[in-house]
């Protein structure tokens, strides 16, 4: 009581010194890590003020700082029995209120015995139960990195391990596996690939996010050993939190750019501070770069895309606390067949096609915490849709379209999911929970064949099926040096009858304050894409058969080890070696070729027939050396190196497509303090990425020409690679802070040099000749925004 009112009278003082300066309020909530129950009295000092600047949380585990001069801070958390938590470099702007909502360990000390420890790992990740593989992705992170664009996507790219697949989009490879393996989740539930311009059927990414940093709050990433709650994923997790709109003002921010404008509004709702609402609206077009010379995707129809997201909380005294959750994206493009037949060069100039994309979700979320204490219940319901269109048309000489191929593919989703997580003391938490899918789906595709001179209906199925999960996860902290983390998943597919079970474990040994070990082990698994297995096949009697409809789903086991050393204050080392074996992989059955692995795939659809297999291994060594950012600049440096194998009976162990051997990135930058005052903020980041290139299928040049048409050396595939990727990025960033609002300008270059890495290549058949597929060149993206 003695220190809360010491600390309250030196914040009076304090609001009446500096009531001249340009200041922002910072508030919050501080609750236990495990039980989610708020923290009463708990302190929050911003560290090396003079005079002190601090508060203490209400009965409700709320804080209030008023009146803090703009610029970056470290913040101390203390609470008696409670490991301390530092924040470091919180930027305090006057454009909007900052917001810290905090969790904190309870030590395993004695309370006389209680010692002051930092979170030293300033990207630990937010959910306890990981051990290993896992980072957390700040929002001014997505927004500092050059080139990350306010996309998470493109963000971890500069991690350790993870590269782009391709420059137009945002999918990503991790650790040699194929982008399909990725698992995005949006408070604690599965969600649809959130990214506009969809890859198709199965993607994990797309041309540009559809989710908006104003809505996210900071979220985790992970890249193996996922612990028991993860479901569905073979090698990476987005795990997705959003943030709660200001509670107790209206705030606004606008943005212009080449890329469209964006909108977003939060507040209380009807003046009250138990409920607020927070909304985002973009709309998009690329038609800007491609009047001025830059082409995205080489596109006539100029893309266009817009979403909406938004977030709504209501909190109660008796019921607990709901929030209303959701995300809507629309996007389309496409290309137009040249008009006038005495142009045509080449036979893809009589060609065309748009294509469509749609992305929805819808989620209620229940959180309760019993009257014990020690236990809290989460409940969330959604509901999902995805929808992926495509129509490819040829135009002939009379100048009327015929379509070559149109593919129509919905998926609509609904999940429920509900945990409960108990505290039985300061060493033991328990969380177990289950979750249910119905996932109904309609599935039309129709491609030309040319030998028959027709369109031919590939598959047309429509119907649901249901999903079934359920886990059990237990933390025992053994000491205050050694945390075991131990799980298991149940699974079933109700659509081919397959029960899987996945045990999970972790561990992190603290040496000391400077070194930690960590180590992860498991079994995962992830399914294809309902159109897999309903693929259609027409039997000798004329009945249509879906042969896949009993394929198993890919299993994988991990194992992960992993050292840090904190050798420095603000700086980390830290290294993981890891070794992942697939199994019971979809091999196409009678495959002559030993290509076709779903390793390989990405998200294309296929009428192949499939069985349970192939294997594959994924295993290398990951550095990284960092500067967390601190006395105005940070940077990170990362490298990586593996192999991807897979194997198909009765061929060769090979390459996979995505086996490019090595990764090498560095992002780095620094801010300076300029104007009159030093209260505007100048940013320069830059990124360099050099990675192997993808493994490719060489072309036989001399068969190619014989046949006028593409020849493919399958007994060589994937022993030649494109050549190696490089690449530059560029951000420059300037904030201005007035007194009732501040604005930044910003301009990220992707591929700052324009280089043109190559792709892969293909036979022209009108030249007679390989050709190079090179990836985007020089994206500039500027942006005007206001914070108010």
């Amino acid at each position: 009581m003695k220190k809360s009112l010491i600390v309250f009278l030196l914040n009076i003082f304090y609001l009446t010194a500096s009531s001249q300066n340009l200041t922002q309020s910072v508030k919050g909530n501080i609750i236990d890590l495990d039980t989610q129950t708020p923290l009463p009295g708990a302190t929050i000092i911003i560290e090396n003020s003079n005079p002190i600047i601090g508060t203490s949380t209400d009965l409700n585990g709320d804080f209030h700082l008023l009146s803090v001069p703009v610029g970056r801070y470290n913040f101390i958390i203390s609470y008696m029995g409670y490991e301390d938590v530092i924040l470091n470099e919180i930027l305090v702007s006057t454009g909007r209120e900052v917001v810290l909502n905090i969790s904190m360990k309870e030590s395993l000390k004695n309370i006389e015995e209680v010692v002051v420890i930092a979170n030293k790992d300033k990207r630990k990740s937010i959910n306890s139960m990981t051990t290993v593989s896992s980072r957390q992705i700040t929002i001014e992170e997505t927004s500092r990195i050059a080139a990350g664009i306010n996309d998470p996507g493109r963000t971890v790219q500069s991690y350790a391990g993870v590269a782009a697949f391709d420059d137009e989009n945002n999918e990503i490879v991790v650790r040699g596996n194929s982008p399909r393996g990725v698992l995005w989740r949006m408070e604690g539930v599965e969600i649809p690939n959130p990214n506009h311009f969809s890859n198709g059927d199965a993607g994990s990414g797309g041309g540009v996010s559809a989710l908006s940093t104003e809505v996210l709050a900071s979220s985790d990433f992970m890249t193996g050993a996922f612990p028991a709650e993860y479901g569905n994923a073979l090698s990476g997790v987005f795990d997705l939190k959003l943030r709660k709109g200001n509670s107790d003002k209206r705030e606004y921010s606008f943005q212009l750019g080449v890329l469209g404008i964006q909108a977003a509004a939060e507040g209380p709702i009807a003046n009250t501070k138990q409920a607020s609402y927070l909304i985002n609206y973009r709309y998009s077009t690329l038609t800007l770069l491609n009047k001025i010379g830059i082409d995205i995707g080489d596109s006539d129809i100029y893309p266009e895309y817009q979403d909406v997201s938004f977030n709504i909380n209501l909190t109660t005294k008796k019921l607990g606390r709901f929030s209303l959750f959701g995300l809507g994206g629309l996007s389309e493009a496409g290309d137009l067949p040249v008009g006038d037949s005495t142009d045509w060069v080449y036979r893809s100039d009589t060609y065309g096609e748009t294509e469509d994309h749609k992305v929805a979700l819808m989620g209620l979320t229940h959180n309760y915490i019993l009257k014990n204490n020690k236990t809290y219940i989460k409940t969330i319901v959604l509901y999902s849709y995805n929808n992926n269109s495509l129509i490819e048309d040829s135009l002939g000489t009379n100048y009327i379209s015929s379509v070559t191929e149109d593919e129509d593919i919905s998926y609509s989703t609904l999940t429920l999911s509900s945990y409960v997580n108990h505290k039985f003391n300061a060493k033991h938490i328990l969380r177990t929970g289950i979750v249910y899918h119905n996932k109904s789906f309609h599935i039309h595709v129709k491609d030309f064949n040319f030998d028959e001179n027709q369109l031919i209906t590939e598959i047309d199925h429509s119907g649901s099926t249901d999903v079934y999960e359920s886990y059990l996860q237990w933390k025992f902290r053994i000491n205050s040096k050694f945390d075991l983390n131990s799980g298991v998943r149940y699974i079933y597919h109700n659509l081919n009858n397959e029960q899987v079970i996945e045990p999970r474990i972790g561990a992190s040994w603290r040496l000391n304050n400077k070194h930690t070990i960590n180590i992860g082990a498991g079994l995962h698994s992830r399914s294809e894409p309902i159109s897999f297995y309903l693929a259609e096949k027409q039997s000798t009697n004329g009945d249509i058969e879906t042969p896949n409809k009993n394929v198993g789903i890919t299993k994988a086991a991990h194992i992960v080890l992993g050292y840090n050393w904190n050798f420095k204050n603000d700086f980390r080392l830290k290294t993981e070696v890891y070794y992942q074996y697939l199994y019971d992989v979809p091999v196409m059955k009678g495959d002559t070729t030993g290509i076709a692995s779903a390793l390989n795939f990405s998200s294309e659809f296929t009428s192949e027939i499939y069985e349970n297999k192939g294997t594959g291994k994924n295993y290398g060594i990951e550095l990284t050396f960092e500067k967390f950012f601190s006395r105005n600049y940070y940077f990170m440096l990362t490298s990586s190196l593996f192999e991807s194998k897979y194997k198909i009976p009765e061929f060769e162990e090979r390459n996979t497509l995505f086996n490019g051997k090595y990764i090498l990135s560095f992002a780095g930058g620094k801010e300076f303090l300029v104007g009159k005052t030093r209260k505007n903020v100048l940013g320069i980041n830059i990124r360099t990425i050099l990675r192997g290139g993808y493994r490719t299928i060489p072309i036989d040049l001399e068969q190619s020409r014989l046949r006028n048409n593409e020849y493919l050396i399958n007994d060589q595939a994937y022993e030649t690679k494109a050549p190696d990727y490089f690449r530059i990025d560029l951000g420059v960033s300037y904030r201005k802070n007035k007194p009732k609002y501040s604005w930044v300008l910003s301009l990220d270059v992707q591929n700052l040099t324009n280089r043109e890495n190559i792709w892969d290549q293909y036979y022209d058949e009108e030249k007679g000749t390989l050709e190079d597929i090179t990836m985007v060149g020089l994206i500039p993206i500027l942006n005007y925004r206001i914070e108010f």
